[in-house]
């Protein structure tokens, strides 16, 4: 089993990215509000704030979606698959990012 992190920076990719997932039978999974670090570092620091201003007018927004899911090894890549499909390249400036980690344990998933 591993964990999928997916942090999607647009909310037009997010809604997207739920549609295709369910395409492809990936259910289950949390889905929180976030905030990328830059955000709180210009609020806490004055010297970053305009930098940070300049990068929200180009952006469009500062929060963005978190979505935790826990899939079977082999399902991984279907998921990761999901995200290019909707993304298009992670390498790009503010798209979003998606990493995994192994789970050697779990309570309370069903399938």
């Amino acid at each position: 089993m591993k964990a999928l992190f997916i942090i999607i920076n647009h909310e037009e990719h997010f809604r997207k990215l739920l549609k295709e997932f369910a395409k492809t039978g990936i259910r289950g999974g949390t889905i929180i509000s976030s905030e990328g670090l830059a955000a709180s570092q210009a609020e806490y620091t004055p010297e970053l704030g305009m930098n940070y201003f300049k990068m929200f007018i180009n952006s469009g927004r500062p929060y963005n979606k978190t979505i935790f899911l826990v899939l079977d090894d082999n399902k991984i890549e279907d998921a990761k698959d999901c995200v290019r499909r909707v993304v298009g390249n992670l390498d790009r400036e503010n798209v979003g990012i998606m990493f995994t980690c192994d789970v050697d344990s779990f309570e309370g998933l069903t399938k």
